[in-house]
Parts: structure tokens; C-alpha cells; sequence
């Protein structure tokens, strides 16, 4: 496994490099976000890890660029770094396209863990979307292929395919971005909580559960940048969230 750091704490970095190698994950390690995107360009990487606090632009801001580029790296797995405790930091981070987050200082297993499970989360939804199954990999909940028609548009749940299209197109989302919708659509037109949800959303060690919020907003801001006038996730006020509109299962026809 190849990870990225871009952290201006050399020394931090130099300690980190040093324990992931432990674990056998391969840590480059660079200092400034200009150096971050040079390296990114450079070759692949399977995870990303961003400090918050960096020069030039700080890594909320640099989680935003990457997410909403056009460049091959745009999908990789972020675990943003932060020494901040203020709980709208984190959603922030999340808002901007982060996978998950850690506090520091953080201990090196937290970390080795976090990165573990949002790796196992991507490849089973690459799996899934090559047609490809392994023992011990399960595929997203079985059978669910659904297309929800609302106010002229179509949004369309494939699991076996690992993928969502709205109007026909595929929308890219991030493996929870993913897992969050197909726990929706296993329950059209009920409301589900954030504890409901935060549940199947696999992998995730999430200690606020506004969390979800900021997954619901990425999902709807990608949703309505691809296109659709409808609002297929409806806020319930109070109780939660809901996916709406004319539930249509094709192999059930």
C-alpha cells in the first residue's frame, strides 16, 4: 500500500514514515501542498493524508481542489490530520470530500486502523464494480438496484456495479458517499436517523454523528452539479433523512 503525508512537521512526518513501514505501508512524505499536488501528478498512491494546519493554503482547501479537479487522483482516499478540537472543523472536512479524520497526536494502531478500513471499504467497491469477488470481501447489500424518478429526474442505485447515476450519468462518489446511499435506497420513503445510518456505513469510527450531514451535503451538491433539478434526499427535521420519489426495482419487473 502506498500512502501520501503532506504535513510541514518533518519531524512528525520522519516518525510516521517510520511506523507505517511496521505495519508494511509505504509512506512519501512531503511539506508543502504545491509539493503535494507535484507529488500526487507524479505516481499513484492508494491514500492521501492531510494535515489541516500547512502553508500556502491549508489542507481543507487543498481536500477541496483535489475533489473537485479533473485530475486522475480527484477519488483518492483522504484522512484528513488535525490538531484542532472544534467538532465544525471536522464536518468541515468532511464537507470538502475527506473520508474520515484523526486527531492530533493520534496513536500509530488509530491510525493504521483508520487507514485499513477505508482501504477495505474501496476495495470492495472496486470489486464490485469490476465484477470481481474474493472470500472475505462482500460485496454492498446484495440485490439492491433500484431507479428513483422525481420532478423529471432518474437516480439510479446499482450495487453490484458500485455505482449511482443520475440521468443516466455516473456520478462519482467516495466509498461512504457510496454506502450512505445505498443504505437509503435499501429503505426508500423512511426515515432514517443519523444513528440508523451511521450504522451502515462501514468502517467509519465516527464520534459525532453530524458527520452524516456533511456526507447528505456532498451527496446533494454532487447530485445537483450533475444535473438534477429534484432533491432526492429530503431533511426531516428532527428525525432525520429520506430518500423520496417513484421507487422503481428493474429486476423485479
Amino acid at each position: 500500500m502506498k500512502v501520501l503525508l503532506i504535513d510541514d512537521d518533518v519531524e512528525l512526518s520522519a516518525v510516521t514514515r517510520d511506523v507505517l513501514k511496521s505495519y508494511s505501508i509505504e509512506l512519501d512524505a512531503v511539506h508543502t501542498p504545491s509539493d503535494g499536488f507535484a507529488a500526487l501528478a507524479s505516481k499513484p498512491y492508494d491514500l492521501l493524508l492531510l494535515d489541516v494546519m500547512l502553508p500556502e493554503i491549508n489542507g481543507l482547501q487543498m481536500c477541496s481542489k483535489i475533489r473537485y479537479s479533473d485530475a486522475p487522483y480527484k477519488d483518492i482516499s483522504i484522512i484528513i490530520l488535525t490538531a484542532r478540537t472544534e467538532l465544525t472543523d471536522m464536518v468541515v472536512g468532511l464537507e470538502t470530500g475527506a473520508d474520515d479524520y484523526i486527531k492530533k497526536p493520534f496513536e500509530p494502531r488509530e491510525l493504521v486502523a483508520r487507514i485499513n478500513a477505508i482501504m477495505r471499504r474501496s476495495k470492495t467497491s472496486q470489486a464490485a464494480a469490476t465484477g470481481e469477488t474474493k472470500p472475505g470481501n462482500p460485496a454492498p447489500a446484495s440485490g439492491i438496484s433500484c431507479e428513483i424518478a422525481l420532478e423529471g429526474d432518474t437516480l439510479t442505485i446499482e450495487t453490484q456495479r458500485a455505482r449511482v447515476l443520475v440521468n443516466g450519468d455516473k456520478l462519482e462518489t467516495t466509498s461512504m458517499e457510496f454506502e450512505l446511499m445505498v443504505a437509503l435506497a435499501q429503505r426508500p420513503g423512511e426515515i432514517l436517523n443519523r444513528d440508523d445510518l451511521l450504522g451502515e456505513v462501514h468502517g467509519i469510527k465516527v464520534i459525532y454523528t453530524r458527520s452524516i450531514d456533511a456526507l447528505v451535503y456532498r451527496l446533494r451538491t454532487k447530485i445537483k452539479e450533475a444535473g438534477a433539478q429534484a432533491d432526492f434526499i429530503r431533511t426531516v427535521r428532527g428525525r432525520g433523512y429520506s430518500l423520496v420519489g417513484q421507487v422503481h426495482h428493474p429486476s423485479q419487473s
